[in-house]
């Protein structure tokens, strides 16, 4: 019997090659549990965070991704480095940091997008300007 995140991954297939329509897809992702009605829009911009502490707020999540707003103080700084079992896709909307990512540092700034690999050490540091952007996990963090 077919677990239902291997169904899901199969529809997933079938639909992006233009196997199945639009409507079905929809209809047996519903049927799966792994779809809402109708689209599923988060406005990104109305869940900045305080800037002056740090937060993070969900926006959206599937078996295969999830999505979350964040933002990170000026002056923020963690010796702590995270790494995921999945990839971390980073977009910065306002503000700078800076990125460590496998010991190699780089400035990100608005409009950046940083791929971070799964399992590579990471962090982030900001000066004198908060943070803000959103990040994807794929797949979803527990």
């Amino acid at each position: 019997m077919a677990t239902k995140d291997f169904e899901i991954q199969q529809l997933l297939k079938a639909y992006r090659k233009g196997l199945i329509s639009d409507d079905l897809f929809a209809a047996q992702m519903k049927e799966l549990g792994a779809a809402q009605d109708g689209l599923d829009v988060a406005n990104v911009l109305a869940l900045r965070g305080d800037a002056s502490k740090t937060s993070a707020q969900m926006l959206q999540k599937t078996p295969q991704s999830q999505t979350m707003a964040f933002t990170i103080p000026a002056n923020f700084s963690n010796d702590h480095e995270n790494s995921h079992k999945g990839d971390q896709i980073i977009y910065v909307i306002e503000g700078c940091a800076i990125a460590r990512v496998s010991g190699k540092e780089q400035e990100i700034k608005a409009g950046d997008m940083l791929m971070i690999p799964a399992g590579a050490p990471h962090t982030l540091r900001t000066e004198s300007q908060p943070l803000f952007g959103v990040t994807i996990f794929a797949p979803p963090e527990a």
